[in-house]
């Protein structure tokens, strides 16, 4: 899937989900895009979990024990079996990312929700509060970020295309 073809996908889950929490849509989009392999990992096409989101004892709903790689602080490789959240649709996942989020206080702490229009800030403090092992996690976010933001929206509005019928129906009734 192409950059382009996740964005028109993906992006109204982002917008929604993130919808008066101060995190950006793109920046959440990105985060989809590179924890999923671009909704390529089995994690994502299998269990609709597009962030990587390990299931911890607290974690309710379905799991799943997979292989993932991790990194030292010091960038040394190395891969372990970890329980995985499992979702019932991609939409779900964008939902629970956010309260994932939101509901960690360290996310908050560390200021995540307070740059809503600078993309470069919220990916550097979800590496600070501990997001992601990798050790380049805020720079390949920001540039995926930046790879999304030259893609035009293509936000859709399902009342775009039901209102023109429906004004033709009650036009229509109205003469006949």
């Amino acid at each position: 899937m192409t950059k382009e073809d996740f964005k028109n996908k993906y992006y109204n889950f982002a917008l929604s989900a993130s919808s008066g929490t101060g995190l950006n849509p793109t920046l959440i989009l990105a985060q989809a895009y590179l924890e999923s392999g671009g909704g390529e990992s089995s994690l994502a096409k299998k269990y609709n979990n597009f962030f990587g989101v390990k299931a911890s004892s607290s974690w309710q709903g379905k799991k799943v024990n997979l292989k993932t790689r991790e990194q030292t602080k010091e960038g040394k490789e190395f891969f372990i079996i970890a329980p995985f959240r499992v979702y019932s649709s991609p939409y779900e996942s964008f939902v629970e990312q956010i309260k994932f989020l939101k509901n960690n206080p360290r996310y908050s702490k560390a200021g995540l929700f307070s740059f809503p229009d600078n993309i470069a800030k919220q990916a550097d403090t979800l590496q600070k509060a501990g997001y992601a092992t990798d050790i380049n996690y805020s720079k390949l976010l920001t540039q995926v970020s930046n790879n999304f933001l030259k893609i035009p929206n293509k936000i859709i509005n399902p009342l775009a295309s039901i209102l023109p019928l429906a004004l033709l129906f009650l036009v229509t009734k109205k003469f006949i």
